[in-house]
């Protein structure tokens, strides 16, 4: 059984973690992803590329398209929904770096 820990929380989403199996659950919007530490690095630097090629683009149209780690499934964002899950993503990468490093000191 799984024992979650909040990596970010707010009221756009949130990421959990497993702390036996390392698994992360991200949500965000109407959309819960569940992630292996591989799959969600990958996933951070592609909502990353994405937020910055849509910097100038229209603000409220939905027209980005980031694939899934499920087959045929994917978000339709905005350039602003694309930058809060940015931002989220960047913040849990550094947290998830920064347990890294606590847990190979031990």
């Amino acid at each position: 059984m799984c024992n979650y820990q909040t990596l970010y929380h707010s009221k756009t989403g949130y990421a959990i973690r497993c702390q036996q199996c390392k698994g992360i659950q991200l949500a965000f919007g109407t959309t819960v992803i569940s992630f292996n530490h591989e799959e969600f690095e990958c996933f951070n630097k592609m909502v990353t590329r994405l937020a910055d090629d849509h910097i100038h683009s229209s603000e409220h149209e939905k027209a980005i398209c980031l694939p899934l780690p499920a087959d045929h499934v994917m978000m339709l964002l905005t350039p602003s929904e694309i930058a809060v899950l940015a931002d989220m993503t960047a913040e849990v990468q550094a947290l998830l770096q920064t347990y890294s490093i606590l847990e190979s000191a031990n």
